[in-house]
């Protein structure tokens, strides 16, 4: 919340403090809840208060000591500039951003996720930040498809500079125990080795059937895409081959038993979980899940998600966080001579978590890891922009349900895939 934001919330309440006068400390006790609704650091409040050319970042909390120390950087080489950081949260970043860009209240520059950017821009409340890119930021330095997936009508509306996908994680005791000396590159060696590995409390694989119903349709896409399917424009074009050898993989799985049966009480979390105990042999996860294994000492191996033939890697599907300047913003210039900083390829990986949006910050020793190698190559060569268009979101739910049932062995893979491409053909209008 700014400061003109947060004045006006006190005017508002004026009336109702004149009905009822009390002392000075309701005054207090009320202003100091307002400022904690505001999550706002108080130092950056009297910065905005005396310095009205400061730019305005609103900064996720999991970037924000990173943030500080690049800021930092920034005015000491820009003598005379101020930053302020506001801090916002992934359960509050989408509302606030939302609330700010359609009262035109807004900071100068927003930390935002690639999958709402475009719904922004529809309606027109960014900057075009199209002149970022050139000689010394090019669009060829990203990751494949990036800076297409946030450009709509020749504008780019953003600079990306976090990305992220899942790879293939695995327990090579457990591969070793098998007799199996190297993670599996096809679907046919992914079942295979899922079956040997399918042992007393030991299961090949599992899925993330309890949880949110995106976690387990991006699965359910990814293996589409890898074998046909193709997301253009934010939105997937399904074929029926690629969804039903699909489902054969997730649904079919489960009821030929290589792939847990508890899938269906299971989300991410549970399924890492019994990874760490030794009980699920290979899953698809996030870089994050490797850190966890790591910091529990747990037997952990990854390589890049197997493809449907000995000629092809499985595609991933990529997603991330980017800097967005908004159409009303007071400070433009500034706002895109900081986000031009952000984006350097030493910045992006200095702030970054997971993986930087440009291929040159990749040279970063930390992610030249071991575990972390095979993360880079899937997204480097085997990774696409994930779908950010609100018609697809809208048929997940279908989806997730049509995987269930193939997986209780309530319907065919081919006539569950028959449903899906139909509910996506009529959601995106084809």
């Amino acid at each position: 919340m700014s400061t003109q934001a947060l004045d006006r919330v006190i005017r508002a309440m004026e009336p109702t403090m004149a009905v009822l006068p009390r002392t000075a400390a309701f005054i207090a006790a009320t202003t100091a809840v307002i400022l904690a609704m505001a999550g706002t650091v108080t130092y950056n409040i009297a910065n905005n208060s005396s310095n009205a050319d400061a730019v305005t970042w609103w900064v996720p909390d999991w970037d924000y000591d990173a943030a500080r120390k690049l800021v930092a950087t920034y005015e000491n080489e820009n003598p005379g500039t101020t930053v302020n950081l506001v801090k916002t949260t992934g359960d509050t970043v989408a509302n606030r951003t939302s609330v700010a860009l359609n009262s035109g209240d807004v900071p100068d520059v927003i930390t935002e996720s690639t999958s709402r950017i475009k719904g922004y821009a529809a309606k027109g409340q960014l900057t075009d930040l199209s002149g970022q890119y050139g000689p010394s930021m090019p669009k060829s330095d990203f990751a494949p498809g990036l800076v297409n997936s946030l450009t709509a009508q020749g504008k780019t509306y953003a600079v990306p500079y976090r990305w992220a996908t899942n790879a293939l994680i695995y327990n090579p005791d457990l591969f070793e125990a098998a007799g199996i000396d190297s993670p599996p590159t096809t679907w046919a060696e992914f079942e295979e080795d899922a079956k040997r590995l399918t042992k007393g409390n030991v299961v090949g694989t599992a899925w993330p059937i309890q949880g949110d119903p995106s976690d387990l349709t991006l699965r359910l896409l990814d293996f589409a895409i890898s074998d046909g399917s193709t997301i253009k424009n934010g939105a997937p074009k399904l074929t029926e081959p690629s969804v039903k050898n699909a489902l054969d993989l997730i649904g079919g799985s489960i009821t030929e038993r290589w792939a847990s049966p508890s899938s269906f009480e299971l989300d991410n979390t549970a399924i890492h979980e019994l990874f760490l105990q030794g009980r699920v042999a290979m899953y698809q996860g996030g870089v994050f899940d490797v850190d966890d294994a790591v910091t529990h000492k747990a037997p952990i191996a990854t390589a890049e998600l197997p493809g449907p033939d000995t000629s092809a890697v499985g595609t991933a599907q990529g997603s991330g966080w980017a800097y967005i300047v908004p159409a009303k913003a007071q400070h433009k210039d500034a706002a895109e001579k900081l986000v031009a900083f952000l984006g350097e390829p030493a910045n992006m990986a200095a702030l970054t978590l997971t993986f930087p949006a440009r291929l040159s910050a990749f040279k970063d020793a930390k992610f030249q890891t071991e575990l972390r190698e095979p993360y880079v190559r899937q997204l480097t060569d085997h990774s696409t922009p994930a779908p950010d268009d609100p018609r697809w979101t809208a048929t997940i739910p279908g989806v997730h349900n049509e995987i269930q049932k193939v997986g209780l062995g309530q319907r065919s893979s081919s006539a569950a895939a028959k449903n899906i491409v139909a509910q996506a053909d009529k959601a995106l209008g084809r």
